[in-house]
């Protein structure tokens, strides 16, 4: 198998470049991204000894594009033959790790090679990126067209688009594909615990578009062996109202041992355009089997004026199963926009307040002021303390972001 991907991948770049002596459509973009936040919390890290102590106010590099405290830079390249029927696409990217002592991480999250042909089939071949399955929702973020592999779609009437891949590495799996080094993999050598996937979606124009991948259980999770659980999703998203966004996905997992610990999730992505205002809800609700965890939500209405080069923007997130992001550790710069993270228990919760303004300078370069106040609940026999008694904590991150697009 691991000598059918390297082949196949051969073939898919001698394709893309034989008999053409110029590059028909060749494109480069990127930007890079970071900004500075001031921290102000009344969360504890320990002191050293055994003991805790108040983490002071301070001030961490901060990107709001990245999610991370620190920063990213990312290279976009594309490349088609003159009759469109194959190339290649890449992506370079340099980003701060998550954790503040952590070295800088250069990654090639995408490059794959791709070749059509009888205009039906496409086979892509490499570390590959495809979003023909993904329905356009705000916070469901799946794999089923991604990993370090071989996939193929196939187009058999208008609107239809039906696929399988066979992939090495996972996407999600411990981040392992986006690293340069992730060809020292076990799975490069063994496909018998490769993730395969199993993807059909149809596209009615002006009506509807509608999803449903699967993927079994699997152990490519990279380096760190993780296995990853057996899954699917279906999605549909509306597309017969102008300015009108719409789009209901649910999310089944775990389903190898669904009674104990499965997990559905259901994801609404509302939003709307009335002139120079937008304005929408990104909701989820979590129902786990495990017991004594029952059912978690998420909330997130959010509005947002565009006038000019000035952009206002406010949103607001409830979560209930969540905690404030980077509050659990002693990671201090682990503060972003975003502003939280789930727990899988709804003992705990967060409600984050996060107001900007965005100002478009010159057309490639954006600067963006705002704010991220972030309230926490939790139980402590959660945190191993006996009792049920809630306590809360603050974070607050006053930031600056700059944004240059090339």
């Amino acid at each position: 198998m691991k000598r059918l991907v390297y082949a196949a991948y051969a073939i898919i770049l001698a394709a893309a470049t034989a008999g053409t002596a110029f590059a028909q459509e060749f494109k480069l973009d990127g930007y890079i991204n970071s900004g500075l936040g001031l921290v102000i919390t009344d969360r504890q890290e320990s002191d050293g000894n055994g003991g805790a102590q108040n983490v002071a106010p301070h001030l961490t590099a901060f990107g709001v594009d990245s999610e991370q405290w620190g920063y990213r830079f990312r290279l976009n390249g594309s490349y088609a033959n003159e009759a469109k029927t194959a190339g290649v696409k890449l992506r370079l990217q340099g980003q701060s790790k998550t954790d503040k002592d952590g070295a800088p991480v250069v990654s090639l999250p995408i490059a794959y090679g791709w070749l059509t042909f009888f205009n039906v089939f496409t086979l892509n071949a490499g570390i590959i990126d495809d979003g023909s399955w993904n329905s356009g929702g705000a916070m469901l973020d799946d794999d089923m067209g991604e990993g370090l592999g071989l996939s193929l779609k196939a187009a058999p009437a208008p609107g239809f688009d039906l696929g399988a891949g066979v992939y090495a590495i996972s996407s999600l799996g411990s981040g392992d594909n986006n690293t340069l080094a992730a060809g020292i993999n076990k799975n490069l050598i063994n496909l018998s615990g490769a993730k395969y996937t199993f993807n059909v979606g149809y596209t009615l124009p002006d009506a509807f578009k509608f999803t449903a991948t699967f993927r079994p259980k699997n152990d490519a999770g990279g380096s760190s062996n993780r296995d990853e659980s057996m899954k699917a999703i279906i999605g549909v998203r509306l597309l017969a109202v102008k300015n009108l966004t719409a789009v209901v996905e649910a999310e089944l997992d775990n389903l190898e041992e669904f009674d104990p610990k499965g997990k559905v999730t259901i994801y609404e992505t509302i939003g709307c355009k009335i002139g120079d205002w937008s304005f929408g809800l990104n909701a989820g609700q979590y129902i786990l089997a495990k017991e004594n965890v029952g059912l978690g939500v998420r909330l997130n209405p959010w509005v947002s004026g565009a006038f000019g080069a000035i952009v206002p923007r406010l949103d607001v997130v409830y979560f209930m199963g969540g905690k404030i992001d980077g509050s659990d550790n002693d990671e201090e710069g682990k503060y972003h926009r975003k502003g939280y993270a789930a727990t899988n228990n709804t003992g705990d919760s967060v409600i984050a307040i996060r107001p900007s303004v965005k100002f478009n300078i010159d057309g490639r370069t954006t600067l963006e002021i705002g704010d991220v106040a972030s309230f926490e609940q939790w139980h402590e026999d959660y945190y191993g303390v006996n009792g049920h008694k809630k306590n809360s904590k603050i974070t607050n991150v006053f930031y600056i972001d700059v944004k240059w697009s090339f």
